[in-house]
């Protein structure tokens, strides 16, 4: 990934005037990359629940043993499985009842939301801001998850972390990277070049230092790393969804930072593959309209 960066420094079109803040660029290539990896993990549950989902065997009564040592956690797990997020036709007292119901996918969605709402904290309006983006990726990849094939919930686990180096960025460099996310952009080039500008890296390699050095699998790494790339034939399907998830979110009001002119929805369906184009898409209202009620849910 340190490849890659040297690379895009120099190509990249030159990004809109920011102001500078007092502090310097980081001098050492290694500084950002270590200051990013002293942040606290998620959340050390999620990352034992991840690793259980990938074993097979697995029981339902494991996981909630596994959720159920930290009380905190649990209690959240319990509140947001509740929520309209995850549509339970009546309330459900026990997290172990709600685990049985959930199904594997969902539970792993269900771990990560509650991880990044502690990882999140209370944070000011551009934190806030990046944090809303992240969750309309997530619940847009669920709503158009079937154009793709993929479920629901794996889409939006993915979603609802591929925008996690702008958050490590914003907690480790406050005061640098602030002025990118209060700044205007002509397109995401100009985004992830002032980026670099001021802290030798974007957001898109930062997540990706970060999710591996939290031991996430390889998919949360593309995601992170690849979320801004064009659509490409070879793609996984999880990550064409993020990319594009990412993209209707930025055209539908969630954006992360501003863009003049605003992306349009319209436009960003014309430019998908014909395989794609073909899928049912909801219309820009409706899917913003969802997502707002949706998304009260996070609290």
């Amino acid at each position: 990934m340190t490849e890659r960066l040297s690379g895009l420094e120099d190509r990249s079109p030159a990004p809109p005037p920011i102001p500078q803040p007092d502090h310097a660029r980081p001098s050492d290539p290694q500084e950002v990359p270590l200051r990013l990896c002293n942040l606290p993990p998620l959340n050390a549950i999620a990352n034992q629940v991840l690793a259980a989902t990938a074993k097979p065997d697995v029981s339902f009564k494991q996981l909630a043993a596994v959720m159920e040592c930290d009380p905190a956690f649990a209690a959240d797990a319990l509140l947001i499985a509740n929520s309209s997020l995850f549509g339970f036709a009546s309330r459900v007292q026990v997290l172990r009842h709600a685990l049985a119901v959930l199904g594997i996918d969902r539970i792993k969605a269900l771990a990560v939301t509650v991880a990044m709402r502690s990882f999140m904290g209370k944070g000011g309006p551009l934190l806030h801001q990046v944090w809303q983006h992240s969750a309309a990726c997530a619940m847009i990849a669920r709503l158009i998850s079937p154009v793709f094939g993929i479920t629901g919930d794996a889409a939006y686990t993915l979603g609802l972390l591929h925008d996690i180096g702008r958050l490590g960025l914003l907690k480790s460099y406050p005061n640098e990277y602030s002025p990118v996310l209060a700044s205007t952009f002509e397109n995401v080039d100009q985004v992830l070049s002032a980026e670099r500008a001021l802290l030798r890296v974007d957001h898109g390699v930062a997540g990706a230092w970060l999710v591996k050095n939290w031991s996430y699998p390889a998919t949360f790494m593309q995601a992170c790393e690849g979320h801004h790339a064009p659509l490409a034939p070879e793609d996984p399907e999880i990550l064409q969804v993020v990319k594009v998830s990412c993209r209707i979110a930025e055209a539908t009001g969630f954006s992360a930072v501003r863009y003049s002119p605003a992306p349009e929805y319209d436009d960003i369906l014309r430019s998908l593959p014909s395989h794609l184009s073909s899928g049912t898409f909801p219309s820009a209202a409706d899917l913003r309209a969802e997502v707002e009620v949706q998304i009260k849910s996070f609290g």
